[in-house]
């Protein structure tokens, strides 16, 4: 039987270091906008939807997804996973693919392949850390989300769900290993968190001009960039592991 496959794009306008980066401008068009019509190039997914929060601060992204035709759902502001949810039993998925709106260079077709591993290995979580940061997704099964939201202790913590998902003594994990030694790339920065980020995708998509769907192009790009313009890149969710709550109810 087919999968239904979606791709779920957690995307708020509330932004501590850079203020509503979903919306700013890169290649003439705000960069959520942009990211949507990048990952429409997947082979393998049936839909794309911004899941916002109920917050009126993020009004807008509902705003841009009526006036651009894509699929929205707006949920609860802090638990994400919730939101996820939700869509995923609007549209019946059996399949979630994970990205943040914050990152405009997330790469379609590393996802395809990650998908189909996914469903090759029966998989109920999948992801990489082959790629450039900002430039990953996660393939999370349904029931495994179900499952992982109902024993998670602190629900507003579902934003780090990487962390959640990667214990192998709850799901089957599936750590895809890119092929390509020019894309594994792991000490590169293509996230969007700071001025400085959002300086570097400016910069990159300057150059091209249009969305580069190399990202083999896209990473040789970024190399010829200053150095003083890049900076050392650590997972977020490291970053904020000392003040999340990560334990599952089960735990012991």
């Amino acid at each position: 039987m087919k999968k239904k496959i979606l791709i779920l794009i957690a995307v708020r306008l509330k932004s501590e270091r850079l203020k509503e980066k979903a919306i700013l401008n890169i290649l003439n068009q705000p960069m959520i906008l942009f990211l949507v019509e990048r990952l429409r190039r997947s082979q393998l997914v049936s839909d794309i939807y911004l899941c916002t929060s109920t917050n009126n601060q993020d009004d807008e992204i509902s705003t841009l997804a009526l006036k651009n035709k894509i699929k929205y759902f707006r949920g609860d502001e802090l638990d994400v996973m919730s939101r996820f949810l939700e869509v995923s039993k609007l549209e019946n998925a059996d399949i979630l693919v994970r990205v943040t709106g914050d990152n405009p260079l997330t790469d379609p077709i590393v996802m395809d392949q990650m998908i189909k591993s996914h469903i090759t290995n029966k998989a109920e979580y999948t992801f990489t850390e082959d790629l450039p940061h900002g430039t990953r997704s996660e393939v999370i099964d349904k029931k495994a989300m179900m499952k992982c939201h109902k024993l998670i202790e602190d629900k507003n913590s579902t934003e780090y769900m990487s962390l959640m998902f990667n214990r192998p003594d709850f799901f089957k994990i599936n750590k895809f290993q890119v092929t390509s030694k020019k894309l594994k790339r792991p000490d590169v920065s293509l996230t969007v968190d700071t001025e400085q980020d959002y300086e570097i995708i400016n910069k990159i998509l300057e150059y091209f001009k249009k969305d580069p769907h190399d990202l083999e192009e896209v990473i040789k790009c970024y190399d010829n960039l200053p150095s003083t313009l890049k900076r050392k890149k650590t997972d977020s969710h490291l970053q904020n592991l000392n003040r999340i709550n990560v334990s599952f109810k089960s735990d012991v």
